[in-house]
């Protein structure tokens, strides 16, 4: 089974879109269900509520075998790592405890850079990257900065 988070959001909605077809079992986290298309609410199986929400999270991580993990930017939170690392804490500690065996996450470029301690949202999920149990089931791919994706 895959969970997908953000499954209304612009990233979510294609992910969602491309996964339909695969014949994988989907499960999305929805905080209003009503914004995902009627046409393919039958086909999911949708758990309610933020995907910030530890109880959230431990019911739709349950039988998953990954997950696509988008955090949403939070400018109301009360530190830019809050709004990562803090919001993204109850779902690394849900992929132990549930055995996903893969996460495909979303965070934004930085890694590397002489900015990335002072650089806003960017620090913030770079934070979110290195918490311990987030990193060993996240899969990550060529950076954009690989000299070897320049060149392509």
């Amino acid at each position: 089974m895959i969970v997908i988070t953000t499954p209304a959001g612009q990233i979510g909605r294609q992910v969602l879109g491309n996964l339909l077809e695969s014949g994988e079992e989907l499960r999305v986290i929805a905080r209003d269900p009503s914004q995902l298309p009627a046409s393919v609410r039958e086909d999911l199986d949708i758990v309610e509520g933020s995907h910030g929400d530890a109880a959230v999270v431990d019911k739709a991580f349950a039988g998953a075998g990954a997950v696509f993990w988008l955090t949403p930017a939070d400018p109301r939170a009360p530190s830019v790592e809050a709004a990562f690392a803090g919001f993204t804490r109850p779902a690394a500690k849900a992929f132990n405890r549930h055995g996903v065996g893969r996460v495909v996450g979303v965070s934004v470029l930085g890694r590397g850079t002489p900015w990335a301690g002072r650089a806003g949202f960017v620090t913030g999920s770079l934070a979110m990257d290195d918490l311990p149990h987030w990193r060993q089931h996240r899969r990550q791919g060529p950076s954009v900065t690989d000299d070897s994706r320049r060149a392509a």
